[in-house]
């Protein structure tokens, strides 16, 4: 007598994903096809698949990542991937929902903080100049050269929903220091050893973000996700700063004993916080860039005093 064949068992990582199911009730994304991209990357990978089989637990906390931060895997858009990391040397791989800097101002643009956004970087033989934080800047390349020097740093254009735009520029210094604090990078290994030129994009639109005048769940989501679960440096970098307190910082002095250049960058650093209402991503700007600690107490005075006035309310036509 001929037994009926047995069902094939779904393999377990497959069965992961299936359970994740859930989180996507709340998203924008239909999880359907968003299983199909996930088992797709996972069978084009050998490397990839391994990890998730030795760690299901890493799998799943990324499809709800994917879940959350609502952006596709689909690989011809270029928003988010699945991929095998270590942080360490001394701790196994782990899948982890990767985040391009295509991703983060594709979360921008659907809810509505900015139009479009474009970020580029500059190098040595470009013909660069940064006109301020609200006007683009004229940066002229050959943008077929393959001897442009090397990365002097970078900058993002946003367009705001008025139509006026706001530009964040970036030292190559500033990129090192947030790739210095990755510990996969101490190691030589990870995503700023392999794509170092995408890691430096993503840093720039990464700070950019905070000036975008809308906040939103999704965008502090993944930026939680790029900076503490995936180990990318911002967050480590921010913790290096003390939180400032009365005690930690003197008296303010007075503006004549302050120099004209330092009252013009608070100013401008002020207003900008004002018109963006990015009170949090001046303070961070001021404790980077201002090192003496009067000079930081008079602009961390001034961002309170700003903060502290109320907005203006809207004419009433009569």
């Amino acid at each position: 007598m001929n037994q009926a064949p047995q069902a094939v068992q779904p393999a377990q990582w497959h069965q992961i994903i299936e359970s994740s199911k859930e989180k996507f009730n709340s998203s924008s994304l239909d999880f359907k096809q968003e299983q199909i991209f996930a088992t797709q990357q996972l069978m084009n990978n050998s490397y990839l698949l391994d990890v998730a089989k030795k760690n299901l637990s890493s799998l799943r906390l990324a499809m709800y990542n994917v879940a959350a931060v609502g952006l596709t895997l689909n690989p011809n858009q270029g928003l988010a991937f699945l991929v095998p990391r270590r942080l360490r040397r001394n701790e196994d791989a782990k899948v982890m929902l990767d985040i391009s800097y295509r991703g983060l101002i594709a979360i921008g643009v659907e809810t509505g903080a900015i139009r479009w956004a474009k970020a580029e970087l500059v190098y040595e033989k470009d013909q660069f100049s940064y006109k301020g934080p609200a006007e683009k800047p004229d940066h002229v390349c050959d943008p077929f050269s393959t001897d442009r020097g090397s990365i002097r740093g970078g900058y993002c254009i946003a367009e705001l929903p008025s139509g006026g735009v706001l530009v964040e520029a970036m030292s190559k210094a500033d990129m090192d220091k947030v790739r210095d604090v990755s510990e996969a990078f101490k190691k030589g290994f990870g995503p700023w050893v392999d794509w170092a030129e995408q890691m430096m994009l993503k840093s720039i639109v990464k700070r950019a973000s905070k000036w975008w005048p809308i906040s939103n769940p999704r965008m502090a989501q993944a930026l939680r996700i790029l900076n503490e679960e995936n180990g990318e440096g911002l967050a480590i970098l921010a913790n290096q700063h003390k939180p400032v307190t009365p005690s930690a910082l003197p008296a303010p002095p007075p503006r004549e004993e302050l120099s004209a250049q330092l009252l013009n960058t608070v100013k401008n650093l002020v207003d900008r916080a004002k018109n963006q209402n990015a009170f949090e991503a001046c303070k961070e700007v001021m404790m980077e860039r201002i090192k003496d600690p009067s000079e930081l107490a008079y602009a961390l005075d001034e961002l309170d005093k700003a903060k502290a006035q109320p907005a203006p309310s809207a004419a009433v036509n009569q």
